[in-house]
This record gives structure tokens, sequence and C-alpha cells, in this order.
């Protein structure tokens, strides 16, 4: 195998590709890696044709106004794989997306073998995917065992060992930075995300959260996102500095290592919570038209992946409406101020974190691909 396509279209998933080129490069030294990537991706040893900024979207609503532009991309990345003919493509989550332009390689004629590296979530809805998945890929690598349980049982081919970030957040640890910068006092991680739509519709929320914190003598830290774009980096830098709020850029998952808890928009982020051991108040606002329509359509009654993992509540959910300062805060303080409820919710969380697996998950997934 000398040549692998590689695409990935938002944070998470420039840094699953970035593990995932890193391994695969130590196994196979000389394999040309290329494709549309972010910067984790680059600096693992793989060459971005394409930035993955071109796919960071959220919402249903949201996505209309981009999907001229959306099909001559694809088309474009069509033509470039059909003329270079990779021995294999690897298309990294954005399922709207990665779907779409698996079956177009195939209608094209491309032969290769195409993988599915975190794989819709047909388990929550729009089911019928699955019949692209056994359609179109040889293989799908999922980041959850319950995820790999239904793809099997639904017939697609799939392998599982373990979620990546158990091997990538072992070695996370308090920097002396971080320990001489806010010694003494009671954070607070605020995650206000890290695309576009998050920050337009979770900072104000976080914004107000902070100030009620801050009134019950909380240090409400916010996080800098490391996927951030300049210019929106530069915006949630000035419209949290004026309001006299701390901010943490040495990473997300360090300022959660050394909060007493975390409040911030649902994603990744719960499940590097959950890892850590940190108790999370998840938030997702959206257009009221995108909600009823996720609403219809979503079959679990779950966002949380750590909620999902033990059925239970352990982190609680605020969509839309219920995303406001005086909620969160409401359930940040049921849980720091209730000694019982925070040892139930810690046990939780342990148990939760012992379903994840615990391989090199991105050593694996390099492994498959070679094996295929």
């Amino acid at each position: 195998m000398e040549n692998i396509f590689v695409s990935c279209g938002e944070v998470s998933g420039d840094i699953y590709a970035g593990d995932f080129v890193r391994e695969l490069l130590r196994l196979k030294p000389d394999v040309k890696i290329w494709g549309m990537l972010g910067s984790e991706g680059e600096k693992a040893g793989g060459f971005a044709k394409w930035s993955y900024e071109e796919l960071k979207l959220m919402g249903i609503v949201e996505i209309i106004p981009a999907l001229p532009r959306l099909l001559r991309l694809m088309k474009a990345i069509t033509r470039e794989i059909m003329n270079e003919k990779p021995d294999a493509v690897v298309l990294i989550d954005s399922p709207d997306f990665h779907l779409i332009l698996a079956h177009s390689l195939r209608k094209s004629g491309y032969s290769g073998k195409i993988i599915s590296l975190i794989p819709p979530t047909v388990w929550a809805w729009r089911a019928g995917r699955v019949e692209n998945l056994k359609r179109d890929f040889d293989l799908c690598l999922p980041l959850f065992s319950f995820e790999h349980k239904f793809l099997v049982e639904h017939g697609a081919r799939s392998m599982w060992k373990a979620h990546p970030l158990v091997h990538d957040l072992e070695n996370v640890k308090i920097s002396d930075e971080f320990a001489e910068r806010f010694v003494g006092k009671k954070i607070i991680a605020l995650m206000p995300g890290s695309r576009r739509y998050d920050i337009n519709y979770h900072l104000d929320i976080l914004l107000g959260t902070a100030e009620l914190l801050r009134a019950k003598d909380y240090t409400p830290v916010f996080s800098v996102a490391q996927g951030l774009t300049k210019e929106l980096a530069d915006e949630l830098r000035e419209r949290v500095s004026s309001s006299g709020y701390d901010l943490w850029e040495g990473g997300g998952r360090e300022l959660m290592l050394g909060a007493l808890a975390v409040a911030g928009v649902s994603g990744t982020v719960a499940v590097e919570a959950m890892l850590l051991g940190r108790y999370m108040v998840v938030i997702y606002n959206m257009k009221r038209i995108t909600y009823l329509i996720l609403k219809h359509l979503v079959k679990t009654k779950k966002i949380s992946i750590p909620n999902m993992l033990t059925g239970k509540t352990i982190y609680p959910e605020l969509l839309c409406a219920d995303a406001n300062p005086e909620r969160i805060t409401r359930e940040l303080y049921a849980y720091l101020d209730d000694d019982d409820r925070r040892r139930e919710i810690d046990g939780a969380l342990k148990e939760a974190r012992t379903s994840m697996g615990n391989v090199n998950a991105a050593k694996f997934w390099a492994r498959c691909v070679i094996n295929l």
C-alpha cells in the first residue's frame, strides 16, 4: 500500500486524523497520505490538498446555503481521487458529506478500499444509512462498542477495540503554569466549542453562567479550543476578556482536569470530561426549526455519550431554552454542594470509563487499514 486518501471535516475529526496518520506512518513510513485535513493531520505527516475548514458546518438549516459549494468540492475531490487512484480512501466522521462522496467514488468506478473511520450514528437516527455503509464501504471503524455491535447486527463490516481518547488522555496532567496561575481557586471550566456555530449560539449563555458563578466565589475559566480559526479565537478572546473572565489556551483537557466541574457544548468534550472523571453540564442551543426536525428524527432520548454508555443521566442535558445560565448553575451546584450526589455521579463516571476499551485505538485503526 503506497497511497492513501484521508478526509475529515471538523476539529475532532482532525484530531483523529492526526492520530491515525501518525500511527500509519510508523507502520508504513513510505506511504503517501493526502486529502482534506486540518493542522493535526498535517503535523502528523499528511498533505492537505483541501482544508477541513471546508466542512465546518452545523445545523440542518445552516447547511442549505452552502450546498452548491459543497457539491463543487465533492466533484473536485472525486475527480482527484479517480486521477490519483489511491489504494484506500479513509473518510472520518462528517457523514452527510462523506457518505455521498463514497457513493460518488463507487459510481465513478473507484475499486479501492473505502473505510468509514467514525461512521454515522445510525444507532441514533437515520438507520437507513446502514445500507450506504454496506454498499460502498469495505470496513467501519466506530468509536464505541455499542456502535460496533449495532453495525455488525445490521450486516455492515465493523471492527472495534477501544476509543482513541482512552490512550490520548492517559498522560494529561496539570502544568506548573496552570497550577501557579489558578492556585487556591475553585475553577469551573466553560467550553464554548470550536465552530462558528458553537460560539454564535452558546457564548452569550456561558458568559451569563460565568457571571453567576463568580458571584458564588467560583472562578469561571473559558477554554480557547485549539481548532478555532484565528478570527474566531480572537473574537472569543476579546469578548471573554472584556467581560473580565479568565481564558485558558493550554488545552481544554488540562483545564477540565484542573476544574471542579465543566459546562459546555455537547460533543467530544463530554467524552473527554468523562475520561478525566469530571462532571459536566451539557448544553446545546439551536434554531427552533432545527430542533423540531431533529426531535422528530432522532431515536435516542440522550445526546451525551456518557449518558448513553450508562443508561443514566449523569450529565444533565440542557437543550434550547433550557440552556440558560440559571439552569446551568443550578445543575452545577446540585453536584458541587451535595456530597452523596457527587459520590454517586463519580461512581457512574468510573463505570462508563471502563466500557471504553484499553488499547491504542489509532494503532489498531492503522493495522486494520493495512491488513484490509
